[in-house]
């Protein structure tokens, strides 16, 4: 089942497929949650009809869709990021501990260290205990010019898809500034890939 959140802001053109990729930290994801009866599962990143159908598949989940690509997007081109925090806050206005899982992708490579901060201290109140958080982090400063669109096609495998982006800075965080961030969890996985992308499961103990 799927829960969209308020209408996504439209991209275009069309998303741009690029090779899939192996992922070593999402089957420990899955793994966490599929003692969890019927989970809750809340994801970032834009709806993607293959992925309700396959975390529906696997886990019997509930899924919250809330495109913070649009969210960013949306602010980024009227030069409001100041604003960003209190819409994100306004966004997942969500009861405390109602979340078994996150999916974050990689949507705090665009945002400046407030906003992440905030953002993270929300997933971490609205995380329950046992629950998972699943995210990318990039280790190496770009230009950003482009959202990628996760697809997942197996336990291990994901297909990216891009979408233009207003250009921006990424911001690094490093482990330190992570770990800080996401104060309230711990890191169960943490794999750096050839990309220069640290894939990272959180759990909540």
């Amino acid at each position: 089942r799927s829960d969209q959140g308020p209408a996504a802001v439209p991209m275009a053109p069309p998303p741009v497929s690029i090779p899939s990729s192996t992922s070593k930290v999402l089957p420990r994801f899955l793994a966490a949650l599929a003692a969890v009866p019927a989970p809750v599962l809340l994801d970032l990143g834009p709806v993607v009809g293959q992925n309700i159908t396959f975390f529906g598949e696997q886990l019997a989940c509930k899924i919250v869709i809330e495109d913070l690509h649009a969210e960013i997007e949306d602010h980024k081109r009227r030069g409001a990021d100041d604003a960003l925090p209190d819409a994100i806050e306004r966004r997942l206005a969500r009861e405390p501990a109602s979340i078994d899982g996150i999916m974050c992708w990689d949507v705090f490579d665009f945002l400046e260290r407030r906003t992440a901060q905030a953002l993270a201290t929300r997933l971490v109140a609205l995380l329950r205990p046992g629950g998972a958080l699943y995210a990318f982090f990039g280790a190496t400063a770009a230009e950003l010019r482009h959202y990628t669109r996760y697809t997942v096609e197996a336990a291990d495998t994901l297909r990216l898809r891009t979408t233009p982006a207003t250009p921006a800075p990424r911001n690094v965080f490093v482990t330190r500034d992570i770990n800080r961030m996401f104060d309230g969890l711990v890191v169960a996985e943490s794999v750096l890939l050839k990309s220069g992308t640290r894939e990272t499961l959180f759990r909540k103990p």
